[in-house]
């Protein structure tokens, strides 16, 4: 006698189960939604951003020398001339400077280039606040004698507060400010896009619009 052949359904419905949720848990359930310990961002910029780094941070360092009175501290953050491998990132200061630009040390600029690089992934998300900035430039710079202090660093009277670790909050403190004005001077020019008003005043005043 013939009899129907058994026909196998693959619709999720079918497949699904209680029990087998029960007995594959979800892989990634003690994974955390935000993973924070890798920034995917380039260790280095583009020709562009890394001269706008290099110039701005001549700017950086001459705000902090006027609150520095530590010489070592304050040697560590400049040069005397453009490194002699001539880094293109220097190329822009190089072109602009006739004498009167600070020009600053390697180290500084490492520090700013991180600094950089956790407001531009942090911009986007929330607002960025100086103390997240300056603990996570610390996580990645870490023990590295970035601005050369050497047995300088320890010469302090905070066990924590040292030298190497004023100088960095510094930067990043300054840098940070710059950074936030010009953010902000972006936005507001973003929002007033389209403003007949803002963009031809008087035309609109004599035209009784």
């Amino acid at each position: 006698m013939w009899q129907p052949k058994m026909t196998l359904s693959l619709s999720a419905l079918e497949m699904s189960s209680a029990e087998t949720a029960e007995e594959h848990p979800s892989p990634f359930a003690n994974i955390s939604a935000v993973v924070c310990d890798h920034s995917y961002l380039p260790t280095r910029f583009g020709g562009l951003v890394e001269n706008s780094l290099v110039y701005i941070a001549g700017f950086v360092v001459r705000q902090i020398l006027r609150k520095l009175s530590c010489d070592v501290c304050r040697a560590s953050l400049v040069r005397d001339a453009v490194p002699s491998s001539f880094d293109e990132s220097y190329h822009l200061l190089a072109l602009k400077n006739n004498g009167g630009l600070v020009i600053p040390s390697q180290g500084t600029v490492k520090v700013l280039r991180a600094a950089e690089r956790v407001i531009r992934r942090a911009s986007t998300l929330q607002a960025t606040k100086l103390s997240t900035v300056t603990h996570i430039v610390r996580e990645e710079i870490g023990t590295e004698d970035v601005f050369l202090l050497g047995e300088h660093i320890e010469e302090t009277q905070y066990g924590i507060d040292n030298h190497h670790s004023n100088l960095l909050s510094l930067a990043v403190s300054v840098f940070l400010k710059i950074r936030l004005h010009h953010i902000a001077k972006l936005t507001s020019l973003d929002l007033q896009k389209g403003s007949t008003r803002k963009k031809l005043c008087k035309t609109v005043l004599f035209q009784g619009f």
